[in-house]
Parts: C-alpha cells; structure tokens; sequence
C-alpha cells in the first residue's frame, strides 16, 4: 500500500504547484495593476522582467539625489549595499518583486533568508484580499520546505529558515504589523512616498514599530549587524569596485 501511495502521489507536487499558481493573489493579473511600477511598457506578467527599460532606470537612480533620511534615499542605499541592480536595466529582479524592498526599509528588516519571510508575512497579511496568503505561502515553499525550486522571477530555495530559533516570533510580529497596516504594500506608487522621511512614510501607511519581544528574538533592519547576508556583502564590494567608487554598507554587518 505505500507503493500504492507513492505511486497516487506521483507528480502531485507539480499539480499542487500549478493549483497554487491558479488561486494565488497574482492569478488574475491584469497590465493595469502595475502602474504604480513606473515600468514603460505594460507587464503582461507579474513577474515580468523589464531590463530595457530606460526611463524606469532612470526614475530609481534619481532616488540617490533626495535629502538623507528619506525613504527613497534609503532604498537607493539599500540597493548600493547589496549589490542590486535596480528595475530598468538588464540583470534587474521584475519591477513587481522590487515593490518589496521598499518594504524592507520602511518596515526595517534586513535581507537574509529569515528577514525576507518577515517581509512577506507582513506583506501577505496587509492585503485585504484573502488570497494575499499565497504570498507567505510561497516564501515557506522557498525558504523552508524547499518544495518550491524558484518563484517571483528571482528567488531560489534555501530550506529550514523558518526552523531557526525565534523565528516563529518574528514572522508573528511580522503578521502582526500587516494585519494593522491593512494595506497591500505591492500596490503602493512607492515613488509618491520616496521624499518621506522614513518614520513619516511609515505613519502614513499606519505600521506599528516592531514588538519588542521580535527585536529580542533577532529581528534586524537593513543596517544592522546581521542584516546583510555574505553574498550581498560582496556582490556590493563588486559593484562599487566596477563603478570605481568606496564600498559603503550604510551599517549593515554580517551576523
């Protein structure tokens, strides 16, 4: 009878996934929900890469001209740390996942495995429509079962992150925030809060600061010491190094 389980099982995985994709909170996406992405062509995909894209290129690197302090500078900062290549030019994440990194600089959550599943419990809880969860649903598929190999036009898996001590706090803080936000922080038009100050962006959007017992099992910002993780670090060494400019973290450490 196990064979016979094993064998009803066959596959089911790959069904599972292609249900997910189904009813997920993307699965009637439609070109004009991303015109808070600023990308110059409609994205028939939510995941759509845009790598030729100059004036969306160009809209991210004028965030490195507003005052310091502000979101928009934040994130700018945030992206030279790290490494990352901003939406608008090739080797970039889609327009839509960068959403994201707004969040983890209003929000201040770092970029490790763990810290991306905070993002998004708070992300997956802050949108009203129900389906939101599907969100969560994939970064645990990712980065702790590892049953989902890639999603999101970018993320790998890396099991066991959510196993890790304290864990389970913050991703309930996380949640937590969301639910009191109450907003779908993917359909935000980042760019009208970028000259906010970041303690003034998040009043606006109605996020409570961290609970204490989150910070006390771990939860870190961007610029903390273990809020970077290796690879970041030296993708953002290589990239200063290749624009002939001095490596700066902003603070952020490796644990």
């Amino acid at each position: 009878m196990r064979q016979v389980a094993r064998d009803l099982a066959d596959g089911a995985l790959g069904l599972a996934l292609t249900d997910f994709e189904r009813n997920g909170y993307t699965a009637d996406w439609d070109p004009t929900r991303c015109d808070q992405l600023h990308a110059t062509a409609a994205l028939a995909e939510p995941w759509q890469q845009a790598a030729d894209d100059p004036e969306l290129a160009a809209r991210w690197a004028e965030l490195a001209n507003l005052a310091p302090g502000t979101l928009g500078r934040g994130v700018h900062q945030f992206y030279q740390a790290r490494g990352f290549i901003t939406p608008g030019l090739p080797g970039s994440a889609p327009p839509y996942l960068a959403q994201h990194d707004w969040v983890h600089v209003v929000a201040d959550y770092g970029t490790t495995l763990e810290a991306e599943l905070e993002v998004f419990g708070l992300i997956a809880r802050g949108i009203p429509d129900p389906r939101g969860f599907s969100m969560l649903a994939m970064v645990l598929g990712l980065f702790e079962t590892g049953r989902i190999e890639r999603a999101a036009g970018l993320f790998e898996a890396d099991a066991g992150h959510l196993s890790q001590d304290g864990m389970a706090v913050r991703l309930g803080d996380a949640m937590r925030r969301g639910a009191v936000a109450g907003v779908d922080l993917l359909a935000v038009d980042w760019f009208g809060l970028a000259q906010l100050p970041v303690d003034d962006a998040r009043r606006e959007l109605g996020l409570p600061p961290k609970h204490d017992e989150a910070l006390a099992a771990g939860s870190v910002g961007p610029w903390d010491r273990g809020g970077i993780s290796p690879f970041q670090q030296k993708s953002g060494r290589a990239q200063a190094d290749a624009e002939g400019r001095p490596y700066l973290s902003y603070g952020a450490e490796l644990g």
